[in-house]
């Protein structure tokens, strides 16, 4: 017999429960279609329409063209079906409950960006250069010159001119905590600098020319202001940014 504690998980991830993997097959097959499509129009082209006689061979050597250019095809399908797919998702504390529309539109929202972000922008088999063109063209605000290692939920960033983020970092529009979901925005103001391996939950905004520290943990909700120095676990203010852009650490509290 089932304890109550399996009754309310089944009760809270079962009952209107978007199929996530029916959703994964579709967005692969959809975008594979579209990506082998114009290389069989070619492909019929050269050989039925085109009247000249082409040898058999030279279509066989073109084989690596038509590999790349599936895949770049097939790489700008999952980047348009995860911008079509994004659905409103507001800001909050929720149940983890998917009968709830923002919890329901989260996970819906993440199969989409999550497909996009590690085919293109991010690894195993995406490109890191093109990961801050990705997560712009999935919802984020993007500043001029800006770069990101790694956001999970874009449509929840903001990146002022000139905000970077390390390598390793990670930016996160939700957190678990207790059996809810915390959804929320994270906001980078200008020139604002992520150490690399850091973390930031939702909710945190960092004021202009404020710096993280490396391997710094910002906490759910934190707002930090301009032109200060954070660091540690939880991140902790340990410096001022001076107007010429050099740190000057704080004096440290005599016990």
């Amino acid at each position: 017999m089932e304890d109550d504690v399996l009754k309310d998980l089944k009760r809270r991830y079962e009952r209107g429960a978007p199929n996530l993997m029916v959703r994964l097959v579709a967005y692969l097959s959809i975008a594979s279609i579209i990506a082998i499509t114009p290389i069989i129009v070619v492909s019929y082209v050269l050989l039925e329409v085109i009247p000249i006689d082409i040898p058999w061979y030279l279509i066989i050597s073109l084989a690596p063209v038509y590999v790349v250019i599936a895949r770049w095809i097939f790489n700008l399908a999952l980047i348009a079906i995860g911008r079509l797919t994004l659905k409103p998702v507001e800001e909050g504390d929720y149940e983890m409950d998917v009968s709830n529309k923002n919890v329901r539109n989260w996970l819906i929202n993440g199969i989409g960006t999550a497909l996009a972000l590690h085919y293109v922008g991010y690894e195993p088999f995406g490109m890191p250069a093109l990961g801050s063109y990705v997560l712009g063209l999935l919802g984020a605000k993007m500043g001029y010159a800006t770069q990101a290692s790694f956001a999970v939920d874009p449509y929840l960033m903001e990146f002022g001119d000139g905000a970077m983020a390390g390598g390793g970092t990670i930016l996160s529009g939700h957190a678990f905590a207790g059996g809810r979901l915390i959804i929320g925005k994270t906001k980078l103001g200008r020139n604002v600098t992520i150490g690399a391996n850091s973390v930031l939950f939702p909710g945190v905004e960092i004021g202009d020319n404020s710096i993280i520290a490396t391997v710094s943990t910002v906490p759910y909700k934190t707002k930090i202001p301009p032109n200060q120095l954070w660091a540690g676990n939880p991140a902790r203010q340990v410096g001022v940014v001076t107007k010429d852009g050099k740190i000057k650490m704080l004096e440290k509290k005599k016990d």
